[in-house]
């Protein structure tokens, strides 16, 4: 018999980009196909996908893509993911509204979008996937089962045990219990809080939280958080309008979010309670509320833009409330804190978790896990979707509800999992990497050099030399042009660049006997490094370009 191949292609030692194939054969099925934001250190990058190359080449193996929500870091890469791989998307009434806000015409006339409700059972090659109801910070999430011929693989999905939910609908106990009267060969779950004890608060405790900001607030109340947190919109929406507020709308992807969801039916917002963006200096401040994004403190977000005065038409004027309602991605620290500092500096009154309990997670924490683990008593067990000190701790949390430590595979991206109905085998690594997306670029057009030439060019800034010698005797001729930028201050810059000009002759006359063009340029780069590090202690990225003439 066949053994089952379970390949995690993101989310696996990294919060973000989730991606998994399961295989059995020649069948693929791909569960979410999510991105992630870049680090401090990836200048220039938008966000970062999964590299997805282990499944170029089995394009005809792959009997359907499942997403469990509409979260970015699950369905973010789905455009790309799309271009070169044609099979059908099943995902919930939302999720599909949020996905096909993201695909271009051409992939909305193209792509095969399956409508998919928790209950139902899709039939897909030798899987049959039963999607279930799971409580998260966005509408119509689910986890699933997946009856493979080896036995039955749960997937969490991201999910935790909110008793009351902002929606009305918890999380489907019934479901995991019948799941475990069948018996789970292997388990999937969700480690995103896995060092957190305890349970993680209600989405519905925001109410509480959100009213007591706005009560203070005698200026605007602008609102940052991810634009497919639809749940989140409406918590807001109802605060606003409970304080008598008009609500405007930031930013374009949560523009159409908010459209689209309105007219599926998962906001619930009268006509009147919106205001243009345009218009909200007609009104007093304290009749203003704006929801923007930008709470992870991206550059080219509303709120990245708004900490350093460059959106078009909005600007942070002392008596704002900011609410960051979200929690900082894990590396995204630096950024957020920034941003947070630079609204403070312009006046406003930057309200943010932990500071205030104005974010719940949507994720389980340690004693909903347990309980998780404890609902499915599955054979096998793999933790997903975190950090490797996530993954590790949600191990130890599973050996402490009697899953043996054999039984259980902590892995990161890439790793080849290999099962049968009594073994669990950690294979060999495929690639499961970065790719990143800078505007149109993607890939290998702005790779990992790009990404640490960039780090060089902002270290160290850069110097570009430009000069004409003579081919036959090896001086200059007129005089070299030099521009530098990033190196030192422009009076400081002046000097330096002065004191180049003789060095070059003297390279040129110690290198007469060169006759190739790229020895004079390397010889000149050296030395003109080698001057920069004497007189600043820094050695620029150099440019240098050598025109012989004669």
């Amino acid at each position: 018999m066949e053994k089952l191949q379970i390949v995690p292609l993101g989310g696996l030692g990294e919060v973000g980009k989730n991606m998994l194939a399961l295989e059995y054969g020649r069948n693929i099925l791909i569960v979410d196909v999510g991105m992630m934001f870049p680090e401090s250190d990836m200048p220039g990058v938008d966000y970062i996908i999964p590299d997805y190359r282990y499944l170029r080449g089995k394009e005809d193996r792959i009997r359907g893509i499942i997403i469990t929500h509409g979260h970015e870091d699950h369905i973010g890469a789905l455009p790309h993911f799309l271009q070169e791989f044609n099979a059908p998307v099943y995902a919930t009434t939302l999720t599909r509204g949020l996905i096909e806000v993201k695909l271009n015409r051409d992939l909305q006339k193209r792509v095969k979008l399956q409508p998919m409700e928790p209950g139902d059972t899709i039939h897909l090659g030798p899987f049959t996937v039963e999607p279930y109801h799971v409580c998260h910070s966005i509408p119509d999430a689910v986890g699933l089962g997946i009856d493979t011929p080896l036995g039955l693989v749960v997937h969490s999905g991201d999910y935790k045990m909110d008793h009351t939910p902002v929606d009305g609908w918890p999380s489907d106990i019934a479901k995991l219990a019948e799941f475990n009267r069948r018996g789970v060969l292997v388990l999937l779950a969700d480690s995103t809080n896995a060092t957190d004890p305890g349970t993680t608060p209600s989405e519905s405790s925001l109410n509480v939280a959100l009213s007591d900001v706005f009560r203070q607030a005698n200026g605007r109340v602008i609102v940052a958080t991810f634009a497919s947190l639809i749940s989140r919109i409406q918590q807001v929406m109802d605060v606003a309008r409970t304080f008598g507020r008009k609500v405007a709308i930031a930013g374009t992807t949560m523009l159409k979010n908010v459209k689209m969801a309105r007219r599926l039916g998962y906001l619930n917002v009268p006509d009147d309670l919106l205001l243009p963006l345009q218009d909200i200096n007609r009104l007093p401040p304290h009749q203003v509320a704006i929801i923007a994004t930008g709470a992870q403190g991206e550059p080219h977000s509303i709120m990245g833009r708004l900490a350093i005065a460059r959106h078009p038409s909005l600007r942070i004027v002392p008596g704002d409330t900011v609410i960051l309602s979200s929690h900082t991605i894990p590396g995204n620290e630096e950024t957020v804190h920034r941003v947070i500092n630079r609204l403070f500096q312009k006046g406003a009154n930057v309200v943010y978790h932990p500071v205030a309990p104005v974010h719940v997670s949507g994720h389980a924490s340690q004693e909903e896990q347990k309980m998780l683990l404890s609902l499915l008593r599955p054979k096998f067990f793999v933790p997903i979707h975190g950090e490797l000190r996530h993954l590790k701790q949600h191990a130890l949390l599973a050996q402490e509800v009697g899953i043996p430590r054999q039984n259980i595979a902590v892995v990161e991206n890439g790793y080849i999992l290999r099962f049968s109905q009594d073994s669990l085998e950690v294979g060999e690594r495929v690639p499961g990497g970065y790719v990143f997306v800078d505007g149109t670029l993607v890939g290998d057009a702005v790779s990992s050099q790009i990404i640490q030439d960039r780090e060089a060019l902002a270290a160290s800034g850069v110097c570009s030399v430009v000069f004409t010698y003579n081919r036959r005797q090896g001086g200059l001729i007129g005089e070299p042009r030099i521009t530098a930028r990033g190196v030192a201050a422009a009076e400081v810059l002046d000097v330096l660049i002065a004191r180049a000009y003789p060095l070059i002759q003297q390279t040129l006359q110690a290198t007469r006997g060169a006759t190739s063009q790229a020895d004079i340029e390397r010889a000149v780069e050296r030395a003109l490094s080698n001057f920069f590090y004497e007189q600043v202690q820094s050695r620029p990225e150099m440019i240098v370009v050598a025109v012989p003439l004669g």
